[in-house]
């Protein structure tokens, strides 16, 4: 693997270094401590931006020896919160910079939103940045964990931030080794970390991030390899399995299409495309803002998700989304059940149906969702005649 000071060398910009891990405690921080130590030994000028220690004796101990740019603070409801300090971090224009917990929000008088855009501002200024990161707070995974450990995810971060990263690394523990840290107050003190073992830290939800960790930084390697041309094209090609997701003109469920594809193209570490194929009818002008509305936040979300937003111009939308498919690598394509029986989507015609007797070597996934099904014309009224058969997961009956 590349040295990170390797990376710095060759580029104008900032790079940029995330370590994830599945859970709190698992030593991000430590990591990024300890190579910000490495560095300075190196002769680099490293500072830390922003790290928690979150009372840990080892993290603490690691902060020492390090320059710190002082923070700054912020005044809400009459209680003061300490905030990474980003004009002086520019000012003091170090080599490399560390700042923990990438996915944090920052109060109301930042000039940014989240921290992750703080982030690329030094970034853009030619500083580097060392990261952490825990996997729950991508946009993609955290309605996952969210049903899986009934714990909510309110800090999140567009997929893309991930891909922006120059290097992934995960910090992985066993399970059994993370849970021991929760009982001998290594993470919280005893009390907490009680509680804690009881909660989220159970070994099924434990056991569940782990894997989506685990995921995620294949997909990274895979996709790093490709963009180092380490691949050859031809083999590339043959080992890219790309997933679409067919978008109609009126996109009630597509939230739904949108997470299932972009978690599918997580899985299989590929790219995921949302495609809007508009039909002459369809053009802004011609359809209800509010369709047009929720067309745009569903893009958007697309987007935010790591998806390539594509919007094609066609009037057969069946021709247009086959001839993407081929030429784009898809194998896997999504759309949401009809809501039709049978017999009327035979009077009416499907797309759906059409796209499968179209396509060659492209796994089509249907998906049900809750409601009134999104889908290339599910609605009576969509100017899209398409409807989907009932169908699993995959299966090309």
């Amino acid at each position: 693997m590349t040295r990170f000071e390797e990376l710095i060398a060759k580029k104008t910009k900032g790079s940029l270094k995330v370590y994830l891990g599945y859970a709190a405690g698992v030593g991000k921080t430590y990591e990024m401590l300890q190579e910000g130590h490495r560095l300075r030994k190196q002769g680099m000028d490293v500072v830390i931006g922003y790290v928690e220690p979150h009372n840990r004796p080892e993290t603490t101990a690691l902060i020492e020896g390090l320059e710190q740019v002082s923070r700054r603070f912020s005044s809400v409801g009459g209680k003061e919160f300490p905030e990474m300090n980003v004009p002086a971090i520019l000012k003091r224009r170090p080599q490399v910079v560390l700042i923990d917990e990438l996915a944090h929000s920052n109060v109301r008088d930042a000039k940014n939103e989240k921290r992750y855009q703080d982030v690329f501002e030094i970034l853009d200024h030619g500083i580097n940045v060392i990261t952490t990161l825990n996997v729950q707070h991508l946009e993609s995974v955290a309605d996952k964990v969210n049903e899986a450990t009934q714990v909510p995810v309110h800090e999140r971060i567009p997929d893309q931030v991930l891909r922006h990263a120059d290097q992934v690394v995960i910090v992985d523990v066993t399970l059994d080794e993370l849970r021991e840290r929760l009982r001998s107050g290594k993470i919280y003190e005893k009390l907490k970390a009680e509680l804690a073992l009881q909660n989220f830290f159970t070994p099924e939800n434990l056991s569940f991030l782990r894997e989506i960790c685990l995921r995620e930084v294949a997909g990274d390697q895979v996709r790093k390899i490709e963009e180092q041309a380490m691949l050859k094209k031809r083999a590339a090609d043959l080992a890219e399995e790309a997933v679409m997701v067919a978008l109609s003109s009126d996109p009630t469920h597509a939230e739904v299409l949108i997470r299932k594809a972009t978690r599918l193209a997580a899985q299989l570490s590929t790219r995921c495309y949302a495609v809007y194929v508009q039909k002459n009818a369809e053009s802004p002008i011609n359809i209800d803002s509010g369709l047009q509305r929720k067309l745009q936040n569903n893009l958007k979300l697309a987007k935010s998700l790591g998806a390539e937003v594509v919007t094609l111009q066609g009037e057969n939308v069946v021709e247009t989304l086959v001839t993407f498919a081929a030429t784009h690598h898809v194998k896997h394509a999504v759309f949401g059940k009809s809501r039709f029986s049978p017999l009327l989507e035979r009077l009416k015609g499907s797309v759906i149906q059409s796209f499968i007797h179209d396509s060659i070597g492209v796994d089509v996934h249907i998906v049900t969702t809750t409601g009134n099904t999104e889908g290339w014309g599910n609605d009576p009224g969509s100017s899209h005649p398409g409807n989907a058969r009932r169908d699993h997961w995959g299966d090309r009956s």
